[in-house]
């Protein structure tokens, strides 16, 4: 029994051995066709459109005048064919003026396609960039195109970028020119605002000088419970000085009096020319001691330019007078500048020469 099995077991596994083979050998066929098949698919569809875009954008950057022979040749070709259809119609009227109607409408239609089609496409896309920037322009423009309208439009890309650089160079050399106009402007006004406020002949502050500072420094002063001394000034024996020595003596006097007027004031303070020879000081935060000093400096240089300038009987001398804010409780500017001359003229009818109200 032993024996009769065997056979039949060596006998049956060769069998579905190669059934299973069979099988296999099938599927891998069926496989490999459907693998074969589908890269020809692909391999039949992808080239087609990469090779089409090629061609188009090729046509597309041809050179015009490549495009206008073609037409002018399209053209010939549409009059030979009318020729002959003319010929083979034996020469009736309608066939020819439809042959010509179809020849001149595709002939007008490639041409604005292939010729104007471009150049209007760049007309449209500056009018709507307006004033562009550069990287507007070059958003705009075909500049990659190989045919006359790119290089048109390279050409127009570097003019736009010389213009508008051009553009903004312009605009900063305007702020700059605005800027420098505007500071020019302000030094002059103040120049200006400050000569009108100068004595012409001494350098010191004028009567308009006057009226735009005392009001200010009284307040200020009012306000600070600090004490505001006005010295009134009045050049002795000055007009038989310009009587007897001419007015270029005169001047002389008036610009050393203001010099030495200026040397010995403090910062704060403000010498004065109101006119002719009459000056004026104002002094804020001083002592009476403090005024009596600066009037006995006063009086000793100017007399010892006298003695060195002046020769003869005539001496000029200065003649003053202190009012005091909160001594003579001035209410007002005016009361103030009132009660200085009031002093001053006290100070001349008794000798000239001399300080009152100090």
């Amino acid at each position: 029994m032993s024996r009769s099995t065997l056979p039949i077991r060596g006998a049956a596994v060769p069998a579905t051995f190669r059934l299973c083979k069979d099988k296999e050998s099938v599927a891998g066929s069926k496989a490999r066709v459907s693998s074969a098949a589908k890269p020809q698919a692909v391999s039949g569809d992808s080239p087609s459109s990469p090779i089409a875009a090629t061609t188009a954008r090729s046509w597309d950057d041809a050179a015009l005048r490549i495009k206008i022979a073609l037409l002018i040749l399209l053209a010939l070709i549409a009059g030979v064919g009318l020729g002959m259809i003319e010929a083979s119609t034996k020469y009736r009227i309608w066939p020819l003026l439809l042959g010509l109607a179809i020849a001149a409408v595709m002939l007008i239609i490639l041409g604005i396609h292939w010729a104007c089609g471009p150049l209007d496409r760049i007309l449209e896309k500056l009018r709507n960039a307006g004033v562009p920037s550069r990287g507007d322009i070059e958003a705009a423009l075909p500049i990659d195109r190989t045919d006359e309208v790119g290089e048109i439009a390279r050409i127009v890309q570097g003019l736009a970028v010389h213009v508008t650089r051009d553009h903004n160079d312009a605009k900063q050399l305007r702020r700059t020119l605005d800027d420098r106009v505007e500071r020019a402007t302000r030094m002059a006004t103040r120049n200006l605002k400050e000569l009108a406020m100068r004595d012409s002949l001494t350098g010191l502050g004028n009567r308009r000088f006057l009226d735009e500072t005392l009001s200010g420094l009284f307040e200020s002063c009012a306000q600070s419970n600090i004490d505001l001394v006005c010295v009134a000034i009045d050049m002795d024996n000055f007009k038989k000085i310009n009587d007897t020595l001419g007015h270029g003596k005169g001047d002389e006097l008036l610009r050393t009096l203001a010099q030495l007027m200026k040397g010995l004031i403090r910062h704060d303070d403000h010498a004065i020319r109101l006119g002719g020879d009459e000056f004026l000081i104002l002094m804020p935060g001083i002592s009476m001691t403090r005024v009596r000093q600066l009037a006995d400096q006063l009086h000793a240089l100017f007399r010892q330019h006298v003695r060195v300038t002046i020769k003869g009987d005539v001496k000029p001398d200065l003649s003053m007078g202190a009012s005091s804010m909160l001594r003579d409780g001035a209410a007002s500017p005016p009361d103030l500048l009132k009660r200085a001359d009031e002093l001053l003229y006290d100070a001349k009818r008794n000798g000239k020469g001399r300080l009152s109200g100090a």
